[in-house]
């Protein structure tokens, strides 16, 4: 697959490990791309995954439905990674439904696959290890970010961090995120100019 096509996707995974060209090249060769509609549904709960998916062009979220109530809790966007984590950690059936927010251009590997490249190639082993300890960590600052910051502070920090999501995502999907209502949000907002 030429790199010119892959140009986010490889960018994406260099911000965290700098993977040589062979190793591009050697990846790229089992990626397959597909397109998909705004709304699309990548993984559903109950259901297993075989895939994880490369965002070329497009935008995502995670989200967990519990007792009938959407709780967003991650988005990913072009250079970013998707994928359900009991279906690559454990080849169990997805407990979270991750949702194509815009029309997107993906490149799907199959999970077998990426093992198979964690077993004989070092520096894709190398890229997932730091990408996991980087979200692990990014997860465990939102948890302290929702016991210490106030509403305000969570959603300036949301800004600043993320200024390409503001209008990209739904203003309830943010609210979600951020442990709070979308009318405290939609206040908040009146008041934080940026």
């Amino acid at each position: 697959m030429e790199s010119a096509k892959l140009q986010n996707t490889i960018e994406g995974i260099r911000r965290y490990y700098p993977v040589s060209d062979s190793v591009i090249d050697r990846l790229s060769g089992h990626l397959v791309e597909k397109r998909f509609p705004k709304n699309y549904l990548l993984t559903e709960p109950g259901i297993r995954n075989h895939y994880i998916y490369f965002i070329e062009e497009g935008c995502a979220r995670t989200f967990f439905l519990i007792d009938g109530k959407e709780h967003t809790n991650w988005f990913s966007r072009e250079g970013d990674v998707t994928f359900s984590s009991t279906a690559l950690y454990h080849g169990t059936p997805a407990l979270e439904y991750v949702q194509l927010l815009e029309d997107s251009r993906l490149y799907l590997l199959p999970i077998e696959r990426l093992n198979h490249l964690y077993e004989t190639t070092i520096e894709i082993a190398n890229w997932s290890r730091v990408i996991h300890q980087e979200v692990l960590l990014k997860m465990q600052t939102l948890r302290i970010d929702r016991l210490s910051l106030s509403a305000k502070e969570r959603y300036e920090k949301f800004v600043a961090e993320n200024p390409d999501l503001i209008n990209r995502v739904n203003l309830g999907f943010i609210a979600s995120y951020l442990g709070m209502t979308q009318q405290h949000l939609s206040t908040l907002r009146g008041e934080v100019r940026f």
